[in-house]
């Protein structure tokens, strides 16, 4: 870690209005996956339960370090930078043309193999959530539990748009100053401390400035009229009910109070359809639920996993 990054993660966390044990950094680390150089952070306390995260769309690993310092003395916190995000590499040419929520699938899926533990909780947020619907669909038997974070089959188009407008008019800047002023102002509810230690670990310096660690190339199905784009929306929308309903361990679904981008009526019909499903609404919280109010993030998952963990 770089010098002076606990101390604007304490800056962060105070701006943030936590009080965690300790100010601990987490460890990097590298691995060869699926064609890829892949980026995580390990917590520490390998003894106990482990908890794999994994961060949503323009996000990083560094996106639950908040969270993270609330949780690592209960538990064994292994957050992945996923393809195309934070520190791990770009998806290669060849794979381009590929499915990039199959290869996303496959990524986890080989992740897991190498972390090597028996069984596990994984956690994911919007991207990473859908990321873990697909996983514990399909491998039951690695999961004790499961935590969804503001993202389900149905979604609200108003706050991807928006999202998505911000990150174009931001793509590239002439200063981390401007980037941090364009986030306080479309993020007026986090603390600027908090931001700007977000920000430190989500952008890169580049020759015109400053931009972000994200790979935005052109992928499969981006040049789909939008006829054909809605007939794969709703077609990926229906793959994705069979896997919540497919879903056997004990899931939590985190929604945001103020999300844009998952509704109640929508969390609510998806933790229904979940076997052993309920769902915690986030106070003070917008699609990023666990970056707005870690505190209650922290507190509602520690409840569910000390529930549910053997």
């Amino acid at each position: 870690m770089a010098e002076g990054y606990t101390d604007i993660m304490a800056a962060a966390a105070a701006a943030a209005g936590l009080e965690p044990p300790a100010i601990v950094a987490p460890t990097d680390h590298w691995v060869e996956l699926n064609g890829i150089n892949f980026h995580y952070l390990d917590w520490g306390n390998e003894h106990l339960p482990h908890v794999v995260l994994l961060h949503g769309g323009s996000l990083t690993a560094h996106t639950w370090d908040m969270a993270a310092l609330l949780l690592r003395d209960s538990y064994h916190l292994v957050a992945l930078d996923q393809r195309g995000h934070g520190d791990t590499g770009w998806t290669p040419e060849d794979q381009l043309d590929e499915d990039n929520s199959d290869l996303m699938l496959e990524d986890t899926r080989q992740f897991i193999e190498h972390l090597g533990y028996d069984r596990l909780a994984l956690v994911g947020m919007s991207m990473g959530g859908m990321n873990t619907i697909r996983y514990a669909a399909r491998h039951p038997e690695r999961l004790d539990a499961i935590g969804i974070v503001d993202v389900a089959p149905e979604t609200m188009r108003e706050g991807a748009l928006e999202m998505e407008a911000f990150r174009e008019a931001t793509e590239t800047l002439r200063a981390f100053e401007d980037f941090l002023d364009r986030a306080i102002q479309f993020m007026p509810h986090r603390a600027p401390e908090h931001l700007r230690y977000s920000l430190t670990h989500s952008l890169k310096q580049v020759p015109d400035g400053f931009t972000w660690k994200q790979d935005h190339r052109p992928r499969a199905g981006m040049e789909m009229g939008d006829e054909e784009r809605d007939a794969d929306r709703s077609e990926r929308a229906d793959a994705l009910w069979a896997d919540i309903r497919a879903l056997a361990s004990p899931t939590l679904l985190f929604r945001g109070a103020d999300s844009k981008i998952l509704s109640q009526g929508a969390a609510e019909r998806a933790a229904e359809a979940m076997r052993d499903g309920r769902m915690v609404v986030i106070p003070a919280a917008t699609h990023n639920v666990h970056s707005d109010n870690p505190k209650d993030f922290a507190r509602e998952l520690d409840a569910f996993l000390s529930e549910v963990l053997p």
